[in-house]
């Protein structure tokens, strides 16, 4: 994923609403608990709370 992607999700130009994990650190998000996140190696993938990434 590049950076501008990245970035995109992080501000949120990306509907990743649907998504019920979230990366904390590069704002992916993932249908099924990650322990580590695929898109940048963070511990921080977290259950999508009041829809809010951080």
């Amino acid at each position: 994923m590049s950076y501008f992607e990245r970035l995109n999700r992080y501000i949120g130009r990306e509907d990743s609403e649907g998504t019920e994990y979230v990366c904390r650190d590069c704002a992916s998000g993932f249908d099924e608990r990650w322990q580590v996140c695929p898109e940048c190696g963070s511990y921080s993938v977290r259950r999508r709370e009041w829809g809010s990434v951080r």
